[in-house]
């Protein structure tokens, strides 16, 4: 990033003594000039005037967009722009007229420089008087002591040119000073969003815009902060720091724009040497764990955004290249390279997220349900409350595709207390058909079950139906139970104390271990599946066997999903689970037929007995 953009100027030569043509020297020399090479000596431009052989060619140089500025105005019109790309450097009085001395812009000025250059210019003239540069220089027409005005003239011009060299000097130091300091991130020391918005802006333009990629680096620390503290995190995202500033070029900008991710701006002219580079730089950051002895796992994932000619919000392509990162998180994979059919499904999504709100308000999210069957008899004993989207114009939408754009949005609890509401109104119908050992359970996610109000507004809910709280259960997983243990603690008491049963789901699939249940004073354990996948290996039925055991010691119902094999089934009844979940048995059904099939089979019960 040492490159400097080059600026043209077209000059007043004929400005004497603010700005001028020194044909000896064959160059620009005056105020104007010396201020504005004070202003590219500390900035990433190059101003150059353009060379003029002593004659006035600013009007045809404006006429032609050749140059980027037209220094020493004191009419506007003359070169076609208007007053608002005008500055103001010099006021004077001449012959009791006032006169200002400006610079223009020209419309091929870079916006970015405009706006550097009017800063600069604007931060001297805060410290000057009245919030100008302000000379009194009166001309009169007399010929009588023309020599001493134009001496005055002078000595005032030279005064003027050294207090702005001083305030140049002094304005820019804090300036620079200040600015790094706002656009530097704490933590790693690169640049955050500010500084990637004004090197973005500054570097990469209509002509150099396809050749660039900008890769988004997502690293989860939200984990990782819950497996260690937030010392290690930071730790983490300083080792991050360095290894992506080693695989950086000069033309790349390298930021960390928030408190998981990166964004490199990276000037490369095709997708599959992005792809090359990428892949050590995650194997170095992946390798962080294991270079320096960490208990844990660290992982990386990229989404890359190659840049096309119409692309300018920078935000929109953060977006686009953090969604592949966060693709690839969840999918497992090192990167994604955003593609247009890509991007047509994260508009979809948008859309979607758009109208989950409306869809509860329709009830367009229907309640489904997969059944629990004793392992001994295979008779069905509950169900587990699963939603389905019936969307008017999508059609039938699984929750893979809809639940993950609430959590991202935030409004996973509207779904959660949406679906325990429908699961109460079903248990109360069970009721009333004098159903009583049917049992069924809600999925809550981590957010909704960690609120602080989550007792007092599931009591709300459940208060307004009749039926045997005990039948009501509420899963939860171990993402949940990991992070802010006293919080999940008290609502567990405050739920079991009110007659709700507690499960624990997915148990077996991270770190969870039975020492972790005396924190958690649960009803039941979820098998995980992968462990029922394992099943058929010794070493997985051996552990499988162990978990049973141990949790019917404590007193735990244990429960199984994902069976889909009879070789599974016997298995789980050799070693004594207590309930099985699967296709084997029941796909998820819609609750209509769900409560036809459990009064038929309370039906045969009845007339068996």
């Amino acid at each position: 990033m040492e490159e400097k953009i080059i600026i043209y100027v077209a000059g007043n030569p004929d400005l004497y003594p603010l700005e001028y043509y020194d044909a000896d020297m064959e160059t620009y020399r005056g105020v104007l000039p010396d201020l504005l090479q004070q202003f590219s000596e500390n900035s990433i431009y190059d101003i150059r005037y353009y060379d003029t052989d002593g004659e006035d060619q600013r009007q045809q140089l404006a006429k032609n967009r050749q140059v980027d500025l037209i220094s020493g105005c004191t009419d506007p019109s003359l070169f076609a722009a208007g007053s608002e790309q005008a500055v103001s450097v010099l006021n004077t009085v001449e012959n009791g007229e006032a006169i200002s001395y400006q610079i223009l812009f020209s419309d091929v000025a870079p916006e970015s420089f405009q706006t550097e250059l009017t800063a600069f210019l604007a931060g001297i003239t805060q410290e000057t008087k009245n919030g100008m540069i302000l000379t009194t220089m009166q001309f009169h027409p007399e010929n009588r002591g023309l020599q001493i005005i134009t001496v005055g003239l002078l000595l005032a011009v030279v005064l003027l040119s050294i207090a702005m060299g001083l305030l140049v000097r002094n304005h820019r130091r804090k300036w620079k000073n200040s600015r790094q300091e706002m656009e530097t991130d704490a933590v790693t020391g690169l640049g955050n969003m500010d500084y990637l918005m004004r090197y973005y802006q500054q570097f990469i333009h209509d002509k150099n815009r396809v050749l660039y990629h900008l890769v988004y680096f997502y690293i989860d620390t939200e984990r990782l902060q819950r497996l260690s503290s937030q010392e290690e995190v930071n730790e983490f995202l300083r080792y991050t720091a360095v290894v992506l500033s080693e695989y950086t070029a000069d033309t790349d900008i390298l930021a960390r724009i928030s408190a998981d991710s990166f964004v490199l701006c990276r000037l490369s002219g095709t997708i599959p040497e992005t792809e090359e580079w990428i892949m050590p730089v995650l194997s170095r950051i992946r390798a962080y764990a294991q270079k320096y002895g960490k208990p844990y796992e660290t992982s990386a994932s990229a989404g890359i955004y190659p840049l096309k000619e119409t692309d300018r919000d920078l935000n929109a392509l953060i977006f686009h290249a953090g969604q592949g990162a966060h693709a690839a998180y969840r999918n497992q994979e090192a990167y994604i390279v955003c593609t247009d059919q890509m991007l047509k499904n994260l508009s979809e999504e948008r859309k979607l997220q758009a109208d989950i709100d409306r869809a509860l308000e329709r009830q367009e999210i229907e309640l489904y349900f997969q059944f629990y069957v004793d392992t001994k008899c295979y008779q069905i004993v509950g169900a587990e409350a699963l939603s389905r989207w019936n969307h008017p114009e999508k059609g039938f939408l699984m929750p893979s595709r809809f639940i993950p754009l609430i959590e991202k949005e935030g409004t996973i609890y509207k779904l959660d207390y949406y679906c325990l509401d429908k699961v109460c109104a079903f248990l109360e119908e069970l009721d009333r058909l004098q159903i009583k050992d049917f049992f069924v359970s809600c999925n809550f996610s981590r957010k909704t079950f960690a609120a602080v109000d989550f007792p007092q507004k599931c009591q709300e809910i459940i208060e307004k139906y009749s039926f045997s709280r005990e039948l009501l259960i509420f899963e939860i997983t171990e993402s949940i139970a990991v992070r802010e243990i006293s919080q999940i603690r008290l609502n567990i008491m405050q739920m079991k104390e009110y007659g709700v049963q507690i499960v624990l789901d997915d148990f077996g699939e991270g770190f969870t271990s039975f020492y972790d249940l005396q924190q958690y004073p649960v009803d039941g354990l979820k098998l995980d599946k992968q462990l029922i996948d394992n099943i058929q290996t010794h070493t997985g039925r051996a552990i499988l066997k162990a978990m049973i055991q141990v949790g019917h010691e404590i007193g735990l119902t244990i429960l199984a999903e994902g069976v889909e094999s009879d070789e599974q089934v016997q298995i789980l009844q050799q070693i004594d689970c207590d309930v099985i979940q699967g296709y084997r048995f029941h796909l998820p059904i819609p609750a209509w037929e769900a409560r036809k099939k459990i009064t038929e089979q309370f039906s045969e019960n009845i007339s068996g007995s």
